[in-house]
């Protein structure tokens, strides 16, 4: 059977999840064209919301360093979609977001999404805490802090950017203190 007509087996599933672990199967194939893996991406958004195998496949796609620019711009946006608040995907775009290679569109696409699926305090906390000390910040990664910082109560912004400074002077206040009881 070729790759085109298992792509339309799957679509034509009358159980969710039979189609969604085909679709699946069939975007951890080798040797499927382009044109196929993006109807298979857009399908598994469509059918597969909040399928924990369907995301699975999409995060490893967006990892994977078999695809081009534009389908992983694809799945960027098609985890903005699937699962608002879904950790694995959230963790998947941040890590896309620190990447040295993908381009600012591909950036643009993460960023968007991650505006789209971020639900909590702590989500937003580790997003402003993984991203704070990132070199390659651009617009697009600054409007997702921005609207993080918006959304937090300020001690807990503060303590996610300054994290690191905060350790740091805690520990050396802590060296002084004991430091001038032991003199």
């Amino acid at each position: 059977m070729t790759i085109e007509k298992e792509a339309k087996s799957a679509l034509q599933q009358t159980d969710r999840k039979k189609a969604i672990a085909a679709l699946v199967q069939l975007l951890q194939s080798d040797d499927v064209p382009v044109h196929i893996c993006w109807q298979v991406e857009k399908s598994l958004v469509k059918i597969g919301t909040g399928n924990e195998m369907a995301i699975a496949a999409l995060v490893q796609l967006l990892q994977s360093n078999h695809v081009d620019d534009y389908t992983r711009r694809q799945v960027a946006s098609s985890l903005g979609k699937i699962d608002p608040g879904n950790e694995k995907a959230i963790a998947a775009l941040v890590q896309l977001l620190q990447s040295n290679h993908v381009d600012d569109y591909t950036l643009e696409r993460a960023a968007s999404s991650l505006e789209k699926i971020i639900r909590d305090n702590n989500h937003r906390f580790a997003l402003v805490k993984a991203l704070r000390g990132y070199w390659r910040l651009n617009e697009d990664c600054y409007d997702v802090i921005w609207k993080c910082s918006q959304n937090m109560p300020y001690p807990d912004f503060y303590q996610a950017w300054h994290q690191h400074n905060f350790a740091t002077r805690t520990m050396q206040s802590l060296k002084k203190i004991l430091f001038t009881r032991i003199i």
